[in-house]
C-alpha cells in the first residue's frame, strides 16, 4: 500500500511532491454495508493444536449476541465450504482468536477467520494453512542498549519442516509490549538454512520491557518459543539549545546518535510497535504533553535528572523551528536529512528515515516525516508533520496510520545563573538625570540592544532575581545614594521600577559589592530593560563620577528560600521592656546584654554584605491588653549591629519601618552597609512607646516568621 494517507495538499504547499502523495492508492474497500475488515491472520501450532488470529472490523456497535466470530478449518484447501467451525473471541481492537485442539500431528489444515451476523450472514477472510508438528524452538537475549537489542533462537527436530516440504527455514522473532500480546506483535521475519539464528531489533524505546517469542513457519503456521523478555536501558537525551521557546533533541526516538534513523511510530503509540493499517487504533485529537504522548511517556527513561520532561512537538513549536532556523538538504557521515541551524550556531540535523506503512518502509534516505503532537484541524483523520525532501522542508501532515519519525521538545530547565560580558555593559549617567546607570540589557538603548553582554533568551525565573554588583573609584567619604533594579521582562509584566527606598534596593556608601533583588509571582522571560540606577550618585560625584567602574558579579534566579533566608530560633525570642525604659516595647532575637544570650541565643554565622535585612514578625497579645487611653498606634523598626559595630542600623529609615497596631503580622526592614561579620551584638524590633501602654507586658508574644538577607552569605 502506497502512502496516499499523506495529504497531496501538504506536498504541494512547498512546491515539491513525493512519490508517496499518489492518488492511484488500493484502499480497503468496505466488503458489504456493515463490515469494512475481515482479515485471516497467523496460526500459533503445536502437534495436536493451533491458535488462529483475524481481524472483524467494526461490530463494535453490535450486541455479543448478534454475532459469531472464530475459524473454520478442514484438511481440504476449501474449508469455508466444507470445513468445521470452532467459535472465538473478540477484543476491543478487532482482533479473532480462536483454539483448535484434538488435531493430527504431522498433517496440513487449511483455515479462515469468520464472522456470521445474526445467525444468518457469514463472511470470511482468506484462507490460509498451517502444519501441525512438535518440532520446537528455543530463544534467548543477547546484548541490549537503550533503542537495540540482539535476539538468537535454535530450532530443533527439523525432520517435520524438512518433511513438509521445506529446504530452507523460515523463522523470526514476534515483539510486543505486552506479554500476552506476543504472538500479535511486530514480526521480524528472516529465511535461511541454518537451524540457529540471531536478529538485531532497533528503534525501540528505552526503560522499556518488551517481550518477544522466536519461531519458526510452515506455511501459515508459526511454532513459538516460550515468551521471553528484556529491559531496555535507560538513556539521556541530549537537548540543542536552538534560542527558541522549547529544545529540540539532538536525535530522533529509538537512536541513540543524530545520524542514527530511530524507530517509526503511528501517532499516538505508546508501544512503538503498532503496524495496524487502521486508524482507529491509533489516537485521535491533539496529543502533546498527554497521556498518548510517545516522548512524555517515556521521559523518565530520557530526562534524567532534568526538572522539565520530554514530550512531542506542537504545531505552533514547529513552526517557530522552521521560520528561525537557515535550512540545508545535507549528508552527515554519509546520512542525508535536512540541517537546520538556529541564530546562535547550534544546529539539529533531522535524518531523512523514511515513513513506514504497516511493516513496510518507504522513502529511507530520500525524504523525512516526523509527527507533531497537534491533529489536522480540518480533518482528524490526518496529524501535523514536518516533511521534507531534497527540494524542501515545511510542515505537513499525514495519516495517523503510518509510522513516522518523533523528534522530541523540552522546555529549558531553569537557570540559576546567568553569564555576564562586562566588557559589554555600559554605564554612567546615560539618561543625564543624575543617576548612576549599569546598564546590562535595554532594548531602547544604543549599545546593549544591538550587543548584549547576556543570552537573554536564558533570562528566565518565576520567584525572584538576585543582581550583585561592584563598584569601585568611589571616594572615602560624601556618597549616600540608594540603587536598585530597573526591569521589566519582553512582554512588559512582571517589572520592577526602583523606589530608592524599598527593600530591594541597596544603600551605597563607598566601594564594594551591593546586592539588589526582586521578587515576582509570575513569570518573567527575557527583558525589555535590566539596569540598576543609582540615584544621585553622578549629582553627589561631579566629573569624579568617571573614576567609577561598575562589574556585574552575578546574576542568579529563583534562588532558593534557604539561600537568602535565615532560621531564628523562636524558642528565644523574647518580648520585653526596651533597655528598661518603661517606655517602649521590644522583640529582642539577640542581645549581647540582654536575656537572649544567658537564654544561648547564638547566631554567629549570619553574614553578609552591604545588603537589606527583611524581618516578618508576628505578634499577639496587644488585642485587649491595652490601658485606657492607649494610641493603639506604635512605630515600629528593626536596630542591628554586628558583633565589629562596623555593619549598624538604629531606624530612622521611615519606608523601613512600619507601624504596629494591634494583634497580626508585620514586616520591617533595614538598608545594612557593610560587611556583617561575625553575626549580631544586637538585633531587635523597637516598638515605641508600646510598653507603658501595655496592662500586662507578660502577655505579648512574638514570632519571627522570616529573615531575608538577599546577600547572606
Amino acid at each position: 500500500m502506497n502512502a496516499k494517507y499523506i495529504l497531496g495538499a501538504a506536498c504541494l504547499a512547498i512546491g515539491f511532491s513525493f512519490t508517496a502523495c499518489s492518488d492511484d492508492d488500493d484502499y480497503k474497500a468496505y466488503s458489504g454495508n456493515v463490515l469494512s475488515v475481515v482479515q485471516t491472520g497467523d496460526a500459533a501450532v503445536t502437534a495436536t493444536t493451533a491458535t488462529t488470529t483475524g481481524t472483524v472490523l467494526d461490530l463494535s456497535s453490535f450486541a455479543s449476541a448478534s454475532y459469531e466470530v472464530g475459524a473454520v478449518y478442514s484438511t481440504s484447501n476449501t474449508p469455508t465450504t466444507s470445513g468445521k467451525r470452532q467459535p472465538g473471541s473478540l477484543a476491543q481492537d478487532g482482533t479473532v482468536t480462536a483454539t483448535i485442539s484434538e488435531l493430527t500431528k504431522g498433517q496440513t489444515y487449511y483455515y479462515a477467520t469468520y464472522v456470521t451476523l445474526q445467525g444468518k450472514v457469514t463472511q470470511y477472510g482468506e484462507v490460509k494453512s498451517f502444519y501441525t508438528t512438535d518440532a520446537d524452538i528455543a530463544s534467548t537475549t543477547g546484548e541490549v542498549t537503550a533503542t537495540k537489542a540482539t535476539l538468537n533462537a535454535t530450532v530443533s527436530q527439523t525432520a517435520d519442516i524438512i518433511n513438509a516440504g521445506a529446504t530452507e527455514i523460515e523463522y523470526g522473532f514476534k515483539l510486543s509490549a505486552d506479554e500476552d500480546g506476543v504472538e500479535e506483535g511486530i514480526d521480524f521475519p528472516a529465511v535461511g538454512e541454518s537451524t540457529t539464528f540471531s536478529q538485531q531489533v532497533d528503534g525501540l524505546l528505552p526503560g522499556k520491557t518488551y517481550y518477544y517469542a522466536s519461531y519458526f513457519k510452515i506455511g501459515d503456521g508459526l511454532v513459538y518459543s516460550d515468551v521471553q523478555s528484556f529491559t531496555t536501558k535507560n538513556m539521556e537525551m541530549e537537548y540543542v539549545d536552538l534560542g527558541l521557546t522549547v529544545m529540540w533533541a539532538k536525535y530522533n526516538l529509538g537512536a541513540e546518535s543524530e545520524t542514527e534513523l530511530g524507530g517509526l511510530y503511528g501517532y499516538g503509540d505508546l508501544t512503538g510497535l503498532n503496524t495496524s493499517e487502521y486508524a482507529a487504533q491509533y489516537a485521535t485529537g491533539d496529543i502533546a504533553g498527554t497521556e498518548n504522548d510517545i516522548a512524555l511517556a517515556i521521559s523518565s527513561a530520557i530526562d534524567g535528572e532534568a526538572t522539565k520532561q520530554s514530550m512531542m512537538p506542537t504545531q505552533a513549536q514547529i513552526d517557530e523551528l522552521l521560520a528561525n532556523t537557515t535550512k540545508e538538504f545535507t549528508e552527515i557521515d554519509g546520512v542525508p536529512g535536512y540541517k537546520l541551524t538556529a541564530k546562535n550556531g547550534n544546529y539539529v540535523f533531522f535524518p531523512a528515515a523514511g515513513y513506514r506503512s504497516q511493516t513496510s518502509v518507504a522513502d529511507a534516505g530520500v525524504a523525512g516525516y516526523y509527527w507533531s503532537g497537534t491533529i489536522n484541524p480540518t480533518n482528524g483523520d490526518y496529524a501535523n508533520t514536518i516533511t521534507f525532501n531534497e527540494a524542501g522542508i515545511a510542515a505537513g501532515t499525514s495519516a495517523r496510520q503510518l509510522g513516522l519519525s518523533v523528534r522530541s521538545v523540552r522546555e529549558a530547565e531553569p537557570q540559576a545563573t546567568l553569564d555576564v560580558d562586562n566588557s559589554k555593559i555600559i554605564y554612567g549617567d546615560i539618561e543625564n538625570n543624575g543617576r548612576f546607570r549599569i546598564e546590562i540589557f535595554n532594548l531602547y538603548g544604543a549599545g546593549t540592544n544591538a550587543n548584549p553582554p547576556i543570552d537573554i533568551n536564558k533570562l528566565k525565573f518565576e520567584k525572584n532575581m538576585i543582581v550583585k554588583f561592584t563598584l569601585e573609584g568611589l571616594p572615602e567619604e560624601g556618597v549616600d545614594c540608594y540603587g536598585g533594579l530597573e526591569y521589566a521582562d519582553d512582554s512588559w509584566d512582571p517589572s520592577l521600577w526602583s523606589e530608592f527606598n524599598c527593600k530591594y534596593d541597596c544603600h551605597v556608601t563607598k566601594n564594594g559589592t551591593y546586592t539588589v533583588w526582586m521578587e515576582t509571582a509570575a513569570l518573567a522571560e527575557g527583558a525589555a530593560v535590566f539596569c540598576i540606577d543609582i540615584d544621585g550618585l553622578h549629582t553627589q560625584l561631579g566629573d569624579a563620577i568617571s573614576n567609577v567602574k561598575a562589574t556585574i558579579e552575578s546574576i542568579s534566579f529563583d534562588v532558593d528560600d534557604s539561600a537568602i533566608q535565615y532560621y531564628v530560633d523562636n524558642n528565644l525570642v523574647q518580648f520585653n521592656n526596651k533597655d528598661g525604659n518603661g517606655v517602649d516595647g521590644r522583640v529582642e532575637i539577640f542581645n549581647e546584654w540582654g536575656a537572649t544570650k544567658a537564654a544561648g541565643a547564638d547566631y554567629s554565622d549570619l553574614k553578609f554584605k552591604n545588603s537589606y535585612m527583611i524581618v516578618n514578625f508576628t505578634i499577639s497579645g496587644i488585642d485587649g491588653n491595652l490601658v485606657s487611653g492607649a494610641t493603639g498606634s506604635y512605630k515600629t523598626e528593626l536596630s542591628f549591629a554586628d558583633q565589629g559595630w562596623g555593619c549598624q542600623y538604629w531606624g530612622g529609615f521611615d519606608p523601613a519601618a512600619t507601624t504596629v497596631t494591634g494583634d497580626g503580622t508585620y514586616e520591617v526592614w533595614a538598608p545594612l552597609s557593610g560587611d556583617a561579620t561575625p553575626g549580631p551584638c544586637v538585633w531587635t524590633i523597637e516598638l515605641y512607646g508600646l510598653w507603658k501602654d501595655l496592662v500586662d507586658g507578660s502577655k505579648v508574644k512574638a514570632t519571627i516568621n522570616s529573615v531575608i538577607v538577599p546577600a547572606k552569605e
